[in-house]
């Protein structure tokens, strides 16, 4: 059995949960409760469009505290934790995430989604895209940003019963449609690459940048650890590793210095 305690606190978060959910509906005036309540259609939408409103923003709201708390103490922060730096009972976040893991999840899908929708507009236009341009994206995005890989490397270790099963399967759906049309965008881009290839190219590419993170001397800054010598910083190990890569399978200039190696 539970303590006591517990059991309140419990009740405490879901009675501040429930109420934290009606706040959209007690934007509308009286008159127009009572016209919903009759089932008025134009302000049936409306009322269901503030409330989807909210909940989006109010989502977003925790997603950004549980960002703030990784970047701050670069490790998963519990429920509890988030919540009080969104300004929300804890029962309210469970109403949007399940566990802690499912929470991270999200946060690092949004962080792929930036990545991708803007990598793909680019890759939509006509005007023929340089590695160079690919490469100052992921440093922007991926290589440069505080959170991004530290995170991704820790949603790759979940447990596979950590993350409800819905929430897995969406950020998987979601991920597969983004690299199916970079993938395609690329080939357009880079006649080398034959059909199929551009996929294959960005999933390479990708565990490049996790692997070299997870070895980065960086991540542990304890001076008894052996460091390898003459070798640059993660980035620019990443940076020299990437366009060799993309030489050998696409064709770009593999002499042409990063500007960021230089």
């Amino acid at each position: 059995m539970p303590p006591i305690k517990k059991i309140i606190r419990d009740v405490i978060d879901a009675h501040h949960a429930h109420h934290e959910e009606r706040r959209a509906e007690r934007k509308l005036c009286l008159k127009e409760r009572l016209q919903c309540a009759l089932g008025d259609s134009n302000v049936v939408r409306r009322a269901r469009a503030l409330d989807g409103e909210d909940k989006e923003a109010r989502r977003q709201t925790i997603l950004d505290a549980a960002e703030h708390l990784f970047a701050e103490r670069h490790e998963l922060a519990n429920v509890a934790d988030v919540a009080r730096a969104a300004g929300l009972a804890k029962g309210t976040v469970y109403l949007y995430f399940e566990t802690k893991e499912e929470l991270y999840l999200a946060l690092h899908m949004r962080e792929v989604e930036q990545f991708f929708t803007t990598l793909i507009a680019r890759l939509e236009s006509s005007t023929p895209m340089s590695y160079d341009e690919i490469e100052k994206h992921a440093w922007k995005h991926i290589l440069d940003a505080p959170t991004y890989l530290p995170l991704a490397t820790l949603c790759c270790g979940f447990a596979a019963d950590a993350v409800p099963f819905e929430a897995n399967v969406n950020f998987q759906t979601r991920l597969t449609n983004w690299l199916l049309t970079a993938g395609s965008g690329l080939e357009q881009h880079f006649p080398k690459l034959a059909a199929g290839e551009g996929v294959r190219m960005l999933k390479h590419s990708y565990a490049m940048m996790i692997g070299l993170f997870v070895l980065s001397p960086e991540r542990n800054n304890d001076p008894k650890v052996p460091k390898l010598p003459n070798l640059g910083t993660y980035q620019e190990e990443t940076a020299i590793a990437l366009r060799r890569y993309w030489a050998q399978v696409a064709g770009i200039d593999s002499a042409a210095q990063s500007e960021h190696t230089k």
